[in-house]
């Protein structure tokens, strides 16, 4: 278990976690603004998970879509590109919602915030038992979120 304060050691931790992942990553937050997607080699990171198939998935599931399309660029591109692997929804505003933040990696990796409004964490390389809760718990939402971000505007 590593435990990280600032922003900087967030964003390192998730890049760890991120670079472990072989199949699926998870990510709730209340939005995207501490993770710096655009930021290229994170970016890049994922790009690559994307492009390697064999039934990968990047799940994001925020309670604030409302920035993500002006404050992510990159990622609208990278959505736009391999919409089969990458999704992002919205949480169910009258669902309850823990007050944690967390990403998950595969069956085994928890990088966990406990309040999403503030930075501190600990990331957990290699815990499947609280992995298994959060993706359930992750599950449970994700099949409640009303909406979801295109990459495309649709218009006449």
């Amino acid at each position: 278990m590593n435990v990280f304060e600032t922003p900087a050691e967030f964003r390192a931790a998730f890049d760890t976690l991120v670079a472990a992942t072989h199949r699926q990553l998870r990510v709730y937050d209340h939005d995207l603004s501490l993770l710096e997607l655009d930021d290229a080699s994170r970016l890049a990171t994922l790009r690559a998970l994307c492009v390697a198939g064999g039934g990968r998935r990047i799940e994001l599931l925020l309670d604030d879509i409302s920035r993500v399309a002006r404050d992510h660029p990159r990622l609208m591109l990278l959505l736009r590109d391999f919409g089969h692997v990458l999704e992002i929804r919205q949480a169910d505003p009258d669902a309850p919602r823990p007050d944690q933040a967390f990403v998950l990696a595969d069956r085994h990796g928890v990088l966990l915030r406990a309040d999403k409004t503030a930075v501190h964490g600990t990331l957990h390389g290699d815990d499947p038992g609280h992995a298994t809760a959060l993706h359930q718990s992750f599950e449970g939402m994700w099949q409640r979120s009303p909406a979801s971000v295109s990459a495309t505007t649709l218009g006449l």
